[in-house]
């Protein structure tokens, strides 16, 4: 019972870490890998000079905070091997482990929903405007 409580402490703690790590890289101009589809390239930075992908330099930075506060809390819970958590610390790990995910998942859709597109010339496409197609 004890291991199974562990595992769920820990599980919450990367989640909760994970969700953070993700919320603060959205909030806070983190340098990040960024992909930029149209050249093919990746670069490193806080933006990009042409259309660039942030979701995977995030995703890569969001896990690897998860993973390290998991380690660092696997490391806690080994050390004090007597400790286990209560059903009380766990549903305290489940509250936090939501509440940054909603907290994250509010804040992109808050991003999201308030962006204006803008449009980008793509290469091969020409300064003039080509006008309406016509149908023949």
């Amino acid at each position: 019972m004890a291991d199974s409580r562990r595992s769920a402490l820990l599980s919450g703690v990367f989640s909760t870490a994970t969700s953070a790590a993700f919320f603060v890289s959205g909030v806070v101009g983190l340098p990040l890998p960024l992909y930029l589809p149209l050249s093919r390239r990746w670069i490193w930075g806080t933006a990009a000079p042409e259309l660039s992908m942030d979701y995977f330099g995030r995703s890569l930075f969001a896990l690897t905070v998860g993973a390290f506060a998991t380690l660092v809390a696997w490391g806690l819970l080994h050390l004090f091997r007597r400790w286990t958590p209560t059903a009380r610390v766990l549903r305290l790990g489940l509250a936090y482990a939501i509440t940054a995910l909603l907290l994250c998942a509010s804040l992109f859709a808050y991003k999201l929903y308030g962006r204006e597109p803008i449009p980008i010339e793509l290469p091969g496409e020409s300064g003039s405007d080509p006008g309406p197609m016509k149908s023949q």
